[in-house]
């Protein structure tokens, strides 16, 4: 299930960060409220903040409601191609894996977490621009009451054992 954890800058500056419990994407667990999270991140990135950030080819959102299905997919490949593109080094699978701790590359392939990525870029994005979208993810009313109460929970740490 999505959950709040805290990113820590060099600086010493705290921040919340969103990951979830299980994979999102193709042949992946699939659970709906990190479905959920994936999808209000992605439509904070494509929909809010837009600008450098166009969506997907033929697409014009993507619902916050659970359901992996094709519009879902297509944003988590667009994403990551455009990580890529950026320069960092991430695989391109149609799947976002939980992250571990805040700058860890993953275990077997030695590679950033794009959910992480994800994070810092909404984050980033929102505060320059003074929105209050990212870190007001867990309060909004756009997004369904079961991610909500997921985030409203207490933080947890990323530090703990993850499947895929």
């Amino acid at each position: 299930m999505a959950f709040v954890t805290t990113f820590r800058s060099p600086k010493g500056n705290v921040s919340r960060a969103y990951n979830i419990d299980f994979s999102v994407g193709a042949a992946a667990d699939n659970q709906p409220v990190d479905v959920m999270l994936v999808q209000a991140l992605m439509r904070i990135l494509y929909y809010e903040i837009g600008d450098p950030f166009s969506p997907p080819p033929g697409d014009s959102g993507i619902e916050v409601d659970g359901l992996f299905g094709p519009v879902t997919m297509r944003h988590i490949a667009d994403l990551q191609r455009k990580i890529k593109a950026g320069g960092f080094a991430v695989r391109l699978d149609g799947v976002l894996d939980p992250f571990r701790a805040q700058g860890q590359l993953s275990t077997l392939a030695k590679v950033r977490y794009v959910l992480e990525i994800l994070n810092d870029t909404c984050f980033d994005h929102c505060r320059r621009r003074n929105m209050p979208a990212y870190k007001e993810l867990p309060s909004r009313t756009d997004i369904p009451t079961e991610l909500r109460g997921a985030l409203n929970q207490p933080e947890r740490s990323t530090a703990r054992k993850y499947q895929r």
